[in-house]
């Protein structure tokens, strides 16, 4: 993790624990965020997501998308609650059930799981380490400012 990027005691608007945001190109992309392109590498993002001690990092920020990686131990439970933005879930590592509005849905790697905005839903039964690529739209807690 580079040394500008710290962990906080905040939780975005939606309940998420997060990490300081620090300009992107600190997170291993490159190029910088004014460029239509950048590139994370998981391994590197997993790395950051640890020292940072928080479930949830958040590595891109634009105005209408944002995306994090959400890691959640074998057993742990998911705190979150419903968010103001639709989010997209896609399974990387680890197995779980996903309750969304009172439907269980069991999710794995390659699994990918709408949840439109406003909707409970959480993650529970996790068998392994749960990693997860998470996608807002439009990015995290831009609704509820």
């Amino acid at each position: 993790m580079d040394e500008r990027r710290t962990a906080t005691n905040e939780t975005s608007r939606s309940g998420h624990p997060v990490s300081d945001h620090p300009d992107p190109a600190d997170l291993g992309s490159q190029p910088a965020s004014e460029e239509p392109v950048e590139r994370f590498e998981l391994s590197t993002l997993q790395a950051e997501q640890l020292v940072a001690g928080k479930p949830y990092l958040e590595f891109l920020r634009r105005g209408q998308l944002s995306a994090g990686l959400y890691v959640l131990d074998a057993g742990a439970d998911d705190l979150q609650q419903p968010h103001t933005e639709d989010e997209v879930y896609h399974v990387l590592e680890g197995q779980a059930v996903l309750e969304v509005d009172g439907q269980q849905r069991s999710v794995k790697p390659g699994s990918t799981v709408f949840v439109a905005a406003g909707i409970a839903h959480r993650f529970h039964s996790v068998a392994a380490q749960l990693v997860v690529l998470v996608i807002f739209a439009p990015a995290e807690g831009s609704r509820s400012r």
